[in-house]
């Protein structure tokens, strides 16, 4: 469980992440999407590339 002021999260047995709603008094699972990783890896290597030559 790792807390901050205005967030709380918490890691389950399976290792899903879930962020409490204080609003709604309720967990929401929080889904990982590897998307937006691959677009800035993507996003390096060009810029990588760029320095290079």
């Amino acid at each position: 469980m790792c807390a901050s002021q205005n967030d709380l999260f918490a890691l389950d047995e399976e290792g899903d992440i879930y962020q409490y709603h204080f609003n709604v008094k309720t967990w929401v699972k929080l889904v990982a999407t590897r998307e937006l990783e691959e677009e800035e890896n993507e996003s390096v290597r060009r810029t990588e590339r760029g320095a290079k030559g």
